[in-house]
């Protein structure tokens, strides 16, 4: 019940700070810092593993390490993704970029700590069933995007498969990362390592100096097969990191 709880709670802080405007990067500092007091309050001095951040410091070491080598690699390759799909794009600043940082590990704490740790309490088939949750919360992070930019957003914009097939294999990463290590470490590396470098930006149409949206944004990035078969590469890999961390695959952390 303790789980169910929080992970209510968290789901309920995490859209306010989409209502603070485009300049919000402070809004995700402030909801991680209510995050961090609503789950001390329901979970008290075990809030940390509950969050998935109680890792060992080794890991935290590799986990920084990590985080400087997934934002250099994407700083060095989006742009070739962006003279291909036509995109001109101004470099954010620090403050977005910093801001980022705290939006990608709310969504960990939420999508993979709190609901992966919530579900997994419930199966007792541990290869099958990490299976099952790391591919149904796969489809599940996928089809919330689509959603958001379908029916939610005002322009009603429908994500192509492909930009689909690159977040369904980026959750699936993510998922086995946080199973296989059962801390949010890594999967945060990931998860921010990308998102730091591209998300914050602003991006044009290199033909018409047209600002685009950013489900346009995410259609043109994501969309592009090259980093859908990088996010699928990555998947793999993920699984066989998996299956090489037999302790990963006990139900219970």
């Amino acid at each position: 019940m303790e789980k169910l709880k929080a992970l209510l709670v968290v789901a309920a802080l995490m859209p306010w700070p989409l209502l603070a405007g485009p300049d919000n990067w402070w809004a995700y500092m402030l909801a991680t810092v209510a995050i961090v007091m609503a789950l001390r309050l329901l979970a008290g001095p075990q809030w940390a593993n509950l969050a998935g951040l109680d890792l060992p410091p080794r890991h935290a070491l590799w986990a920084a390490i990590a985080f400087v080598a997934v934002a250099t690699a994407s700083a060095l390759s989006l742009p070739l993704v962006y003279g291909a799909h036509g995109l001109k794009v101004e470099t954010a600043g620090m403050a977005g970029q910093i801001g980022f940082l705290f939006q990608a590990l709310n969504e960990e704490i939420l999508l993979r700590a709190l609901l992966i740790g919530f579900l997994i309490q419930y199966l007792r088939s541990a290869p099958a069933g990490s299976l099952m949750i790391s591919l149904g919360t796969a489809l599940l992070y996928a089809a919330a995007h689509f959603a958001l930019y379908r029916y939610s957003n005002p322009m009603h914009f429908a994500l192509s498969m492909t930009a689909l097939a690159t977040l369904f294999c980026a959750g699936v990463a993510m998922n086995n990362l946080y199973l296989a290590f059962r801390h949010i470490g890594f999967s945060w590396t990931l998860h921010a390592g990308w998102n730091v470098v591209w998300l914050p930006a602003t991006f044009y149409d290199a033909e018409t100096n047209t600002p685009l949206a950013e489900p346009q944004i995410f259609d043109r990035v994501l969309g592009a097969p090259s980093l859908a078969i990088i996010a699928g590469a990555i998947a793999v890999l993920s699984f066989v990191l998996l299956v090489r961390r037999p302790s990963s695959l006990l139900t219970h952390s």
